[in-house]
Formats: C-alpha cells, sequence, structure tokens
C-alpha cells in the first residue's frame, strides 16, 4: 500500500510539473504585448524668415540623448546663406544644466538651387525646447517637444507578471518534487497563474485604456508631464478647451514697394495676457493671409520672436489698405481663423506698383477657364455652384503628376466672399467679407486611384460612386493622390514630387454672390498662387 501511495505521489508530481511547463509554454506562443502612444512624427514649420520662404523639418529623435536633425527646404528665389541654428530647453532637469541657455549650436550653408539642406544637433533631454533660426538680422524661434520614452501602467503589469511567474515557476517545481505533500506546490503554482493572468489582462485591455493628456497637444509641456504623463497632477483636468485668439498688428507703417516689418501681437480673448501655445497646425504656426487692394494673394509664416509676438517681413506691391487673416491652432483651443481689426495700410512711394494677376472666371455660364502662370499652363473648371450643394473647383496645373506637398498637402483653396460685384478695392471687400474660408486638397480621389488602394480593390465599379463631388471620374480627374500618415509615419516632404496634375476641392458654399479663390501648389520649388472669380448661385425655392 505504501508503494502504491508514493508511486501516486509522484505520478502527481510529474502531472503538476509538466502541466506548469506546458501553461507556460502556451503563453509563450502567443507572447502579448502592451499597446502604447506611437513615437512622434517628423515636424515640418513653415517660416517667411526675411526674404526668405523656408520650411524647416525636425526629424523625429528615437532616443535620449541623441541627434536632432533639422532640414531646411529653400524654394525658387531663396537667397544663398549662412542661417545658424541653436536648441534651447526650455523646461527645469535638476540632473542637466539649467534651461534658457542654448545646448548645442550649428549653421547651415544655403546654396543657390532649392532643395534642401541639413544640420544636426545634440538633444540631451526630454521635454519642451526651441529652435532658433537665424538669418543675421532676424531670429525664428519654434517650439517643440522631445517625447520620452514612456512605460505605461499597463506595459508594468505585464512585465511584472511575468517576473512574478517565472519567479515562481522553479519555486514550483521544487516545491512538487521535494514536499511531502504535493498540494502545497499549488500555493506557488496558483501564484504564477495569477501573475500571467494579470499579464495576459492588461496586455488586452491596454489598446481600450484612454492615454492620458498629451504634453504639447492637450497640456502645457513641461519636464514633469513628459516624462512621466501617466502621473495625476492635481487639479485634475476634464476641459482642455481655452479662449479664443485676437489678433492685434503693430510697428511702424508699411511703405509700398520697400520691404518692411509688421509686428503680430496674439492676446487672449478672456484675459489679456500673451498668447503663447500656438500648435504646429498645417506645418506652421500661422498661416497669415494678405489681400492687396487689386486682389493679390500673399501666404506668409511669421516667425515667433517671443511669447505671444510674432513679425512678418514682406514688401506691399501697391499702396492701400490690405486685408489681414491668420489662421492658427491653439493649445485646447481647436483651430481658429482670426482677422486683425481694419488689416494695415501701405502708404504710397515712389516705387512703381505691381498689380496682381487678372483673374479667371467661373460662372454657370463657364464652367471652365485657362491661363499660363509662370509658364505654367493652368486650367480651372467647376461644378454646379449653388448655394448649400458641395461644389468641387478643380485646378489642372500642367499635364504631368509632378506638383510637391506645400504644407502637407497637394493644395491649398483660400476663398473670401461675397463681395459686391464691380468691387474695384478688392482688399477693402474681402475684409468686410462674412466668409472666410481655407480648403485643403490631398489630390485627386478617383475610383482608379481608390482601386489602387488596399483593400479597396473593386471601388471604380460601385454605382453612382463616380457621381460624388470630388469623385474625379466622372470630372476626368487625374493624379496620385496623397495618402495621410499613420501610425507615427511622416508625410513626405516637399522633394517628393510626385502629384497632380489635377488637383479637386471640394466646398459648400453658404451665401450666395461673387467669390474670389486663390489656389496655390508648389511646382519645382515654385509656389504657383492661381487667382479665380467663382459666381455662387442661390438655391431654388430658397427662403429670404
Amino acid at each position: 500500500m505504501a508503494i502504491v501511495i508514493v508511486a501516486r505521489a509522484a505520478r502527481c508530481r510529474v502531472l503538476l510539473v509538466a502541466g506548469l511547463w506546458i501553461l507556460l509554454a502556451s503563453v509563450g506562443m502567443a507572447p502579448a504585448s502592451a499597446d502604447s502612444a506611437a513615437a512622434g512624427a517628423d515636424v515640418s514649420v513653415a517660416q517667411s524668415l526675411g526674404d526668405r520662404e523656408l520650411t524647416i523639418v525636425l526629424r523625429r529623435v528615437t532616443s535620449v540623448p541623441g541627434p536632432l536633425r533639422v532640414d531646411v527646404v529653400t524654394h525658387a528665389g531663396t537667397a544663398a546663406g549662412k542661417l545658424t541654428l541653436a536648441v534651447t530647453p526650455t523646461g527645469a532637469d535638476s540632473n542637466l544644466p539649467a534651461p534658457g541657455a542654448p545646448t548645442a549650436e550649428s549653421a547651415v550653408e544655403l546654396g543657390a538651387t532649392p532643395g534642401m539642406y541639413s544640420a544636426t544637433l545634440d538633444i540631451d533631454r526630454p521635454g519642451p525646447w526651441d529652435l532658433a533660426v537665424g538669418d543675421g538680422v532676424r531670429v525664428a524661434r519654434i517650439p517643440f517637444v522631445i517625447p520620452a520614452q514612456v512605460t505605461s501602467p499597463p506595459e508594468r503589469l505585464v512585465y511584472v507578471g511575468f517576473l512574478i511567474a517565472g519567479v515562481l515557476l522553479p519555486v514550483s517545481v521544487v516545491v512538487a518534487l521535494r514536499a511531502r505533500r504535493t498540494a502545497l506546490a499549488l500555493l506557488p503554482a496558483g501564484g504564477m497563474v495569477a501573475g500571467i493572468a494579470v499579464s495576459v489582462t492588461a496586455a488586452l485591455l491596454s489598446a481600450s485604456l484612454p492615454l492620458p493628456p498629451q504634453p504639447g497637444n492637450q497640456l502645457d509641456p513641461t519636464v514633469a508631464n513628459v516624462t512621466d504623463p501617466y502621473s495625476l497632477n492635481q487639479p485634475m483636468i476634464s476641459d482642455f478647451s481655452r479662449p479664443p485668439v485676437l489678433l492685434t498688428v503693430e510697428g511702424d507703417s508699411v511703405t509700398a514697394g520697400r520691404p518692411g516689418d509688421l509686428d503680430l501681437v496674439l492676446i487672449d480673448a478672456a484675459t489679456g495676457a500673451s498668447v503663447d501655445d500656438l500648435l504646429v497646425h498645417d506645418s506652421a504656426l500661422m498661416h497669415l493671409l494678405v489681400v492687396s487692394p487689386s486682389g493679390g494673394l500673399s501666404h506668409l509664416h511669421p516667425i515667433r520672436t517671443g511669447p505671444g509676438r510674432y513679425q512678418v517681413h514682406l514688401t506691399a506691391p501697391e499702396p492701400g489698405r490690405y486685408a489681414l487673416s491668420a489662421e492658427l491652432a491653439r493649445r485646447g483651443g481647436g483651430v481658429q481663423m482670426v482677422r486683425a481689426a481694419g488689416g494695415f495700410t501701405a502708404g504710397p512711394s515712389d516705387v512703381a506698383p505691381q498689380s496682381s494677376t487678372a483673374p479667371l472666371h467661373l460662372s454657370a455660364n463657364d464652367k471652365s477657364a485657362s491661363m499660363v502662370l509662370a509658364g505654367n499652363p493652368i486650367t480651372v473648371r467647376t461644378t454646379e455652384a449653388v448655394v448649400g450643394k458641395p461644389t468641387t473647383v478643380t485646378a489642372e496645373i500642367g499635364d504631368a503628376a509632378d506638383l510637391q506637398p506645400w504644407l502637407g498637402m497637394v493644395g491649398h483653396l483660400i476663398m473670401a466672399g461675397p463681395v459686391p460685384e464691380g468691387s474695384v478695392d478688392i482688399a477693402a471687400a474681402v475684409q468686410d467679407s462674412p466668409v472666410w474660408g481655407h480648403a485643403h486638397s490631398m489630390g485627386p480621389t478617383s475610383m482608379q486611384t481608390m482601386s489602387d488602394m488596399p483593400g479597396m480593390s473593386g471601388m471604380h465599379d460601385m454605382q453612382g460612386m463616380s457621381d460624388m463631388p470630388g469623385m474625379g471620374d466622372a470630372a476626368g480627374d487625374r493624379g496620385v493622390m496623397l495618402m495621410p500618415p499613420v501610425n507615427g509615419e511622416s508625410p513626405p516632404d516637399e522633394t517628393v514630387a510626385a502629384y497632380g496634375p489635377d488637383v479637386p476641392f471640394t466646398f459648400t458654399f453658404p451665401v450666395a454672390g461673387r467669390y474670389r479663390l486663390w489656389i496655390q501648389v508648389e511646382r519645382n520649388y515654385t509656389l504657383l498662387t492661381v487667382p479665380v472669380i467663382l459666381d455662387v448661385a442661390a438655391a431654388q425655392g430658397a427662403y429670404r
């Protein structure tokens, strides 16, 4: 009898040990991993630095300390010369030198040929930083955030659970083989199973758990909340909204035909304090739209000179009043289109005024018009423009897919109106118009383009799809669509000339009347601005 009992106990121990190994092996067959926020993508910031229109690209930093590569993209007409670069940490860290002083400096020699020029700077800590870009006269200060490699709480539970299971496994084996009572091995074995259960549960639930408030996007970034975004700060914040921004113009008056500076001040509408929490929106901290008296448009990107203060260097082509509007995104305040009351005025001079390009005119009777701009053949066509219905305006630039993405898009459409017919002072009419809009184009969304996308085969066979606004087969749109980046990837930069030639925009006009439109695309590192007049008809049977 004793021999039988011992044999049974031995078999129980063997089965228990084998079961533990099988359990751990089965978990190892499908390793669990906790999801976490994707690493930040490259950041592109357009800057009108003096007479140069530049795009500053900050490449992602994969480890800290580590290198930060800065690419400077120049455009046609950009003067050669030297730019100085310096990075300055703005968040305090007790283990590193005090913030406020540059920790790395470099220089970029710009050539006469448009393209990309690079430099590398060393980053020694995560948190908020400033990149200073100087041309010897002016300095643009670009805020950015270096993320830390943070382990989320679910990921920590995964590691802790497997650590406990790994420690208790040999304990369970030893107890099962040595203990007189096999049941004692169930204690460490149960702890091991609990550890594995915690790890698997944390890994499965991590994908559905919300991320903490993101420093830089929702919270003002500091070293503390960048390095430990999961820490609970008091008081708890659930509403990240902030008041709208007021835009004022300071500085000396501008003289027509001569370079001058406009100083722009951003003010919090609720407190009167300076606003220094702008986000990079469509590859710029601020998009400044300037309309001249004769209807020309300048799309500029003021440099940040200090908290709440920006400056733009420009040459007013003609005397008179200019309309001024800015598109920006405030942290917690969303995208805003703000106008400077009264715009600004350029005084007369002895320099001959420069008239703007005559616009194309589209209406119900003439839905297509053509022009040649800077040697580029351009045709603009429109669908029926009626209030309350989506209207698609398509610009055909040349005859090849060689457009470059500008500000992250294939094309930009800026519109203002309605303006009185026969207006001579377009800037005054635009400044007082009820509608300012800014639409984007990622290229033609044609049936053929859609069918070439993964998982979208057969789209061109779907009934009725080609008649939808912007679905370009019906309108004959041609070209390649710029796909938005996913999973932390970076979008194509301006060195990629592979889009167009058709650039469609869809917008629903809320008021009938005559609108001023400006279509902007980049080709051969040259920004092309196509002016258009569009007559929008009232809807039949509309209530008045």
